[in-house]
């Protein structure tokens, strides 16, 4: 089987798809009505270029996109793509519903799936009980927002999830973290929770299962994405060495970190793309117990002259980049930490024109578990 890109994939599932409004179906040429098949809408604006402050006391630091499904709710089982590409202080939300069932499934479940997003400082509840105060999708987004999925019903069909799709700022430098399930409910649907990430310039925390992730860093990424310009500039030419433990920004604290877990026993394809000038540390691990396996991580980045490479462990390689003085700390500036718990071939259908039902064979499957910090891969 093909393994498509993201941009591929989006082009693939949207091109069945019918009506905005998220209750038509997709691919109603497969299969007749009543037969049970992967039902996916089109993709929805649920936030439209809302006003995504930077600075000032409205300022947003943190933002949660995905969570695991809660008191069998609220799961979006589904992929995630993060896009640095707005140039104004603003965000766009979109979804994309889909279910494994006959139309009526799809009519049912589309039609109590929804955005949950709202301020989040713990498990979440009943949009009906949240104050109108911390409703993200009005007037302007606010700081610690979730983005979530709300099922309006008893219990949400295991069958049943959603992609979002959101696009934030060029200039954010508050903390991301995003979360995703598998489905895999339907053995003739294993439907994987992909994350798509480009130009992250700033921390960042990714939580997944045994689906791929590509994460692209930005090209102007800092040792410390929080640390303001002047302070950048200090550490970058203070007179004891570049960022001695004494310049403005470096004690360690505004230090930037991406951590990518897919913890055992997932096996998971993770992909990070890192500019060629920062000083930056990165550690691959893949925690898989059985071992000798094929999933080696490799730090192809790491060219000898831009990089100390530690292969000590050909399962857990380090490397650090650009290391800018003797009076920098060694082991610091921004840290990449990547992991995978296993390494096994693992059944997926990243596109549901390619599903097939269980009498016409079992699903496609690839090696998973590898993992790559690469510069200029994607």
């Amino acid at each position: 089987m093909k393994h498509l890109t993201p941009a591929l994939l989006v082009t693939a599932l949207a091109a069945g798809a019918c009506g905005d409004n998220g209750n038509a179906s997709t691919d109603s040429d497969t299969g007749e009505a009543g037969e049970r098949q992967p039902q996916v809408g089109e993709w929805k604006k649920e936030v439209d270029a809302l006003p995504f402050p930077l600075s000032g006391d409205a300022r947003i630091t943190t933002l949660t996109i995905g969570r695991k499904e809660f008191d069998e709710n609220y799961a979006n089982r589904g992929n995630i793509e993060v896009l640095f590409d707005h140039p104004e202080e603003t965000i766009t939300v979109e979804t994309r519903k889909y279910v494994f069932g006959d139309g009526i499934d799809r009519d049912n479940t589309f039609g109590k799936l929804s955005l949950w997003a709202f301020v989040s400082s713990g498990n979440p509840s009943r949009p009906d009980s949240q104050p109108d105060a911390n409703d993200c999708t009005k007037d302007t987004w606010k700081d610690n927002c979730g983005i979530f999925v709300y099922y309006d019903g008893k219990s949400q069909p295991e069958r049943s999830g959603m992609d979002f799709r959101v696009h934030l700022p060029t200039g954010y430098r508050g903390k991301l973290f995003v979360s995703t399930e598998d489905n895999i409910t339907e053995q003739s649907y294993p439907r994987r929770g992909n994350i798509t990430i480009d130009n992250l310039c700033t921390h960042g925390d990714v939580a997944m299962e045994a689906g791929w992730a590509k994460i692209k860093m930005c090209r102007e990424l800092t040792p410390a994405p929080a640390c303001p310009p002047a302070g950048i500039e200090n550490c970058e030419t203070f007179p004891d060495g570049a960022w001695s433990k004494d310049c403005q920004c470096g004690d360690g604290s505004l230090f930037g970190q991406l951590i990518v877990r897919a913890p055992q026993p997932w096996a998971a394809n993770i992909t990070v793309d890192i500019p060629e000038t920062v000083w930056l540390n990165t550690t691959l691990k893949n925690t898989e117990v059985m071992k000798p396996h094929d999933c080696k991580p490799q730090i192809s980045a790491c060219n000898g002259a831009n990089c100390k490479m530690n292969t000590e462990d050909e399962y857990s390689p380090s490397a650090e980049f650009n290391y800018p003085s003797e009076a920098a700390p060694s082991g610091a500036g921004f840290n990449v930490t990547v992991e995978s718990g296993g390494c096994t071939k693992i059944p997926f259908v990243d596109d549901p024109k390619d599903w097939k039902p269980e009498s016409e064979g079992e699903p496609g499957e690839e090696l998973r578990g590898l993992l790559d910090v690469c510069s200029g891969c994607l």
